[in-house]
């Protein structure tokens, strides 16, 4: 009995022993797990938790006049900013208490720098809503010892900073407005770097004009691989205590790449005085040297202030613009599409003498155009008499090209039209117009009409199913000035980096070379000569004895009957300095081009020319 009482102890010794000794293994292979095999992961997530890594935006690039006057650029500052994450209340109503964490905080901070409290609990909460792991920015343009001021509220108070805070600014203000456009900060939740940043400080990103179009690149022939405005992020990493608070700064850091700059073509005295001379008025001007197509200047009325709309547009700034009925945002010279009234007779004649046309036979006008039981009349309702092509452009007679487009037909008119760039985009950097191309499928598709003969006397005198804007007339003026050179136009003349490298030049292109014989060129610049010179010429209000310019006045009629309005024309060749520019001048609900663009357009030249 006493021997199997002593094996049956020792057994029972052994299985304990065995337990203990499977449970050590156990736990050993535990620790093994966790510490060798799970080591780097949970190193790596209390890495996480202790440090932070900030992004650094960069600096946008600046744009410049040719003439190197500034129209958009940067000043530095400060703003003060609240961390979410670090403000956040633990326990019971958590997100109600950090709301009111907040509020309190934003108004100690407002208290301390003397300012009015920008912040209420609707916007946090609609923060945390939206935004809910992102920084929000609580005061901009902070001085000095607002900052240090703000800071000793950062003791009271959790996940309160004082960041960099970058404005993109526009001196000139409303100048060249639709050409630059302006900027706003990106959404970071749609940013495809905002897994890498704990901290995710947004760049500033164009939302319309140049700001947006050449933001990240150049859309430029050959300029692939050149940045644009918008700068490359850096960063900085830092490390923070169990609260949340910076413990050590520039625990790794790699600054931010500064974007490109962009030298325009644009003369700044020029694009002033081109808005100053349709200012009021509901219309575009834009200038251009008829040898190169660079854009000299290109104006749009009525504007906007940049300023108003950075570092970001408000909701009622927006819909303030965007219901104003004078449509501030519209930039006509490029993006209006209108018809061009008798501005388009030089074509025609164009057309006329390559098809034959004898410019010395004379056509009687007695004011008006039978055609079928309808009458279109002429300017003149009395008529003019008989005129040749140098007299009926003078006099912007419609009853001479309707009876020779007429004679002619829509079919030989086409080509001149498709040369002159009409229907088509022209190549500028920005979003732009195509205008009408007078095709007879597509007019009948719109209007469920087919072509006639009305529509052909109508296309001769610039009316009916056709229609440019004033940048694509002012390019059709420039290559009846140059020969027959339809050139690309030019805005964007250099791109310069942040040391003053030249990194991309533009060089003049023609995109189309009309084959027209130089002699008729001439004598439709003759006749835009006496539009200007002769007593009886429509645009004589023009003529400056300080420069020389041709011209062709337009007006064309448009809207429904009971709401009839003219849109008024004046295209000019101006020689100015040595050299050539052309122009074009569109004014809406004008009286004639003769009576309100051909004196404001001497009035530019007169004043550039000074």
């Amino acid at each position: 009995m006493k021997i199997e009482w002593f094996y049956d102890f020792r057994i029972r010794i052994a299985l304990i022993a065995l337990i203990v000794l499977g449970g050590f293994g156990i736990l050993i292979g535990k620790l093994y797990f966790e510490q060798v095999r799970r080591g780097s992961d949970y190193r790596e997530r209390i890495s996480r938790q202790t440090l932070r890594r900030i992004r650094i935006p960069g600096m946008r690039g600046k744009i410049f006049t040719s003439d190197l006057q500034t129209l958009v650029n940067n000043q530095g500052g400060h703003a003060a900013v609240f961390y979410p994450e670090e403000m956040r209340r633990p326990g019971r109503n958590s997100r109600k208490r950090t709301i009111l964490y907040m509020e309190q905080a934003a108004a100690a901070s407002a208290d301390a720098i003397g300012r009015l409290n920008p912040m209420d609990r609707k916007k946090i909460a609609y923060h945390l809503n939206c935004f809910p792991g992102l920084p929000i920015t609580v005061f901009n343009e902070l001085s000095t010892a607002e900052s240090a001021r703000i800071l000793e509220q950062a003791r009271r108070f959790n996940g309160i900073a004082i960041e960099p805070d970058n404005q993109r600014r526009y001196p000139m203000h409303r100048t060249a407005c639709h050409i630059l456009g302006f900027t706003g900060r990106e959404n970071p939740l749609s940013a495809l770097d905002r897994k890498e940043y704990f901290y995710y400080v947004p760049d500033l990103i164009g939302r319309s004009g140049l700001e947006q179009v050449f933001d990240s690149t150049l859309p430029l022939p050959g300029a692939e691989g050149i940045c644009g405005l918008r700068g490359s992020a850096g960063f900085e990493l830092v490390q923070v205590d169990s609260l949340g608070f910076i413990r050590s700064s520039n625990v790794d850091y790699a600054p931010a790449a500064d974007g490109n700059h962009l030298r325009l073509t644009l003369d700044s005295r020029a694009q002033r005085l081109a808005e100053e001379a349709i200012a009021g008025q509901r219309g575009a001007f834009v200038v251009v040297d008829a040898g190169t197509g660079a854009v000299r200047a290109m104006a749009s009325s009525p504007g906007f202030d940049p300023e108003d709309c950075s570092p970001r547009i408000t909701r009622t700034t927006y819909r303030t613009l965007l219901h104003d009925p004078n449509r501030p945002m519209l930039p006509r010279a490029y993006a209006g599409s209108y018809t061009p009234g008798s501005i388009l007779k030089v074509l025609m004649a164009l057309a006329m003498l390559e098809n034959g046309v004898d410019p010395d036979e004379k056509i009687d006008c007695p004011g008006y155009v039978q055609i079928g039981t309808g009458r279109i009349r002429c300017a003149l309702h009395s008529g003019h008499g008989p005129l040749n092509m140098r007299e009926a452009i003078e006099k912007s007679c419609n009853v001479y090209f309707m009876v020779q487009g007429m004679r002619l037909g829509r079919e030989k008119m086409l080509p001149v039209l498709r040369n002159a760039g009409i229907g088509e985009k022209c190549g500028l950097p920005l979003p732009h117009t195509a205008g009408i191309f007078p095709d007879a499928r597509q007019k009948e598709k719109r209007t469920g009409t087919p072509w006639n003969a009305f529509d052909t006397a109508l296309l001769s005198m610039g009316q009916g199913f056709i229609a440019v804007s004033p940048l694509q007339a002012a390019m059709y003026t420039a290559a009846i000035a140059n020969g027959g050179k339809l050139l690309r136009p030019m805005l964007v003349e250099t791109v310069i980096d942040t040391r003053g490298k030249t990194l991309y030049r533009t060089a003049p292109r023609i995109r189309k070379r009309w084959q027209v014989k130089p002699e008729h060129l001439q004598i439709v610049r003759e006749g835009m000569y006496r539009v200007v010179h002769s007593p009886e010429g429509s645009g004589r209000r023009a003529a400056s004895p300080l420069v020389d310019i041709s011209g062709k006045t337009g007006s064309a009629e448009v809207g429904p009957r009971d709401k009839r309005h003219k849109n008024v024309w004046f295209i000019a060749i101006a020689k100015l300095r040595g050299r050539t520019y052309a122009s074009a001048m569109m004014l809406e609900y004008g009286r004639s081009g003769g009576l309100d663009c051909a004196p404001r357009t001497a009035e530019f030249f007169e004043k550039w020319s000074e």
